[in-house]
């Protein structure tokens, strides 16, 4: 086995194995783009950094085992794009993490790594390594054959842009996997959404859409409400929009939303709508000491 740095040559080879890999329940780690072409561009990223951000595991030609460093710089911590490996797990999973932890410890404060149960192989390097299990969230899945939707039609909902920053700012969680800036930015591509529930100029509430699959799938990633008008339908309507929207205008065909585990009020509310559990994620962090900052200089 040979460890090195992923280099652009091999970029393609290496995000069709990623593909295939992450469509495997017992491979599956989050945050992993979820088709070849957002791969190749995701680790394509981390290519361009002068630190070292992802490793690859070599057996002769073949290809044995991956890491990657997703770098959230505002945050102080980046997500783990593995480790994965098809052979001699532990083994190749500790060589990359070997590599991979020495820019880990001096540039980042939080290490975090998210994955179903049945990644044995990640789970177990998460407890060889002290990670702390810090939340557990289902997926849960509607169908467009299902949904039911609503005749109430409602003028309170905008499409937001840069200039709700401030009020959209108040109302997102902090400790979100995007920040408000990155979601905004997010929400220009192509088939993603931001929509607010407006009333005389205040913001209420908002939701966060993005199309995963063009004509088949796409997921809810942030529905909230400002504490001061929870509990008054806002976030119902706000959902019924943009399933509306994802099944009628976008012609999906299932939509995707996660909830953590013990927050029952809202997937109750979700499982209302028909919408199902369909897995179980378990996130997993570890602090790290943080030492010179680490350089967002593109070369």
């Amino acid at each position: 086995m040979h460890i090195r740095e992923l280099e652009v040559k091999e970029l393609h080879n290496v995000a069709e194995w990623l593909f295939k890999m992450n469509e495997q329940d017992h491979h599956y780690v989050a945050w992993m783009a979820s088709d070849p072409n957002e791969i190749f561009e995701q680790i394509w990223t981390l290519t361009q950094f002068k630190e070292p951000l992802a490793y690859v595991a070599w057996e002769g030609e073949k290809i044995i085992g991956f890491l990657g460093l997703l770098p959230f710089f505002e945050q102080k911590l980046c997500r783990l794009l593995g480790p994965f490996a098809i052979k001699d797990h532990e083994e190749v999973i500790e060589g990359l993490w070997d590599k991979a932890s020495l820019t880990a410890q001096l540039h980042f404060e939080i290490v975090k790594v998210a994955c179903f149960a049945a990644n044995e192989s990640l789970v177990s390097f998460t407890d060889r390594h002290k990670f702390q299990l810090y939340n557990v969230e289902r997926t849960l899945a509607l169908h467009k054959s299902i949904y039911a939707p609503s005749n109430e039609q409602n003028n309170s909902i905008v499409e937001l842009n840069n200039e709700d920053y401030s009020a959209l700012d108040a109302i997102h969680p902090s400790a979100a996997y995007y920040t408000t800036k990155e979601m905004l930015h997010l929400s220009n591509e192509e088939r993603n959404h931001l929509w607010g529930y407006q009333q005389n100029g205040e913001l209420h509430g908002y939701i966060y859409f993005e199309t995963i699959i063009p004509e088949y799938e796409g997921e809810i990633c942030f529905v909230n409400v400002a504490t001061d008008h929870q509990s008054s339908g806002i976030g119902s309507t706000l959902i019924h929009h943009a399933l509306q929207y994802a099944f009628f205008a976008l012609e999906l065909d299932v939509v995707t939303i996660s909830v953590r585990t013990g927050n029952q009020q809202a997937e109750s509310l979700y499982k209302q709508f028909g919408f199902r559990e369909i897995h179980t994620i378990h996130a997993y962090q570890k602090e790290m000491k943080p030492a010179s900052p680490i350089s967002t200089n593109i070369h």
